[in-house]
């Protein structure tokens, strides 16, 4: 993938090395991971930091629905509010796993696209989110979850490059999942994500 002509030779070396260390580091979580739900939060973990400021990673298996939220600046209290939103609440995501391809926001389009907390807070808004993008996660040709970066309005734009390498980390954490847990009935699951279920 092309990266912006404006970003000079060291700040695509640095894009690059960033969204390789990510790729290693949730390779390294995929592979040491024992337990779905720990899984996901090694993903989310391994995921902050350069490569984004917050990170949601949600799997939906057979009407569980998982979701794990890390951020590279702690903030246990809205970590855990974003993880009692359903998938269902979140409309790119939603929208990632409906259409079963990436999604890139270079700025933010909607403020309610990442969902809404009780209250009627936004999440880009608590995030001081200034570009997202999600992959979804695949079994079987459906979308059984999905992960999510968040990158702060000071932040740099996610890249399509990035979004690539977001797209690998989902397929890795695909085959975790399914190592983890035997094949997936994903068709199953799918139909229960549109179904509604939780």
């Amino acid at each position: 993938m092309n990266l912006p002509a404006d970003l000079w030779p060291a700040e695509r070396v640095r894009t690059w090395a960033t969204a390789l260390d990510a790729l290693a580091a949730a390779g390294a979580a995929a592979v040491a991971a024992t337990a779905e739900r720990g899984l996901l939060a090694e993903t989310a973990d391994a995921l902050t930091g350069r490569f984004a400021d917050w990170v949601i990673v949600d799997v939906s298996r057979s009407g569980v629905a998982s979701r794990s939220v890390a951020s590279s600046r702690p903030d246990p209290e809205l970590a855990a509010a974003v993880t009692e939103l359903p998938v269902q609440g979140c409309p790119l995501i939603s929208s990632a796993m409906e259409q079963r391809t990436p999604l890139v926001q270079a700025s933010v389009a909607d403020p309610a696209e990442l969902g809404i907390l009780p209250g009627g807070r936004r999440v880009a808004d608590v995030f001081d989110a200034g570009s997202y993008a999600v992959s979804p996660i695949m079994a079987d040709e459906n979308a059984i979850g999905a992960i999510t970066i968040v990158r702060g309005s000071s932040q740099r734009h996610v890249t399509f490059l990035e979004l690539n390498v977001l797209a690998q980390i989902a397929d890795l954490t695909a085959r975790a999942i399914e190592r983890l847990n035997g094949p997936a009935s994903g068709s199953r699951a799918h139909r229960q994500y549109l179904q509604g279920a939780p």
